[in-house]
């Protein structure tokens, strides 16, 4: 028959087989959730890496932007100065001709070929 000392060791092989077993079940859950974490990292660090080079691309094309942007204004500044002097002129000139005296009907025709003279002479002068 069988003897306490057979069941002890029955009783001791399967303890051990069923130790072995949760440790090899065990082993192979960590195993499977670490490779599984090692994947989500390497998407996470390609996705991060991504964003990375998205920011420094982004922080390039707003650095290009500030420097167009100033440039244009600079250049917006000098027109309008440039503007401002050649509409003085041009009103200056206004209120000299607003400014002259009635010419006669009989002498129109001449005055007129005089301003035109005048005109050209100081278009020539302005270019």
């Amino acid at each position: 028959m069988i003897t306490p000392a057979i069941t002890a060791i029955v009783i001791a092989v399967l303890a051990a087989l069923a130790f072995g077993g949760g440790f090899a079940l065990s082993d192979w859950r960590m195993a499977s959730q670490i490779q599984r974490l090692n994947s989500n990292n390497a998407v996470l660090s390609a996705a991060n890496d991504q964003c990375a080079t998205d920011i420094q691309s982004a922080r390039m094309a707003m650095e290009t932007l500030t420097a167009t942007t100033a440039a244009r204004e600079k250049n917006a500044a000098r027109a309008m100065q440039g503007a401002a002097t050649a509409a003085a002129k041009r009103t200056d000139n206004a209120k000299k001709i607003r400014a002259l005296p009635p010419v006669a009907p009989a002498k129109q025709c001449e005055a007129l070929a005089v301003e035109q003279i005048r005109y050209v002479q100081s278009r020539h002068q302005n270019d």
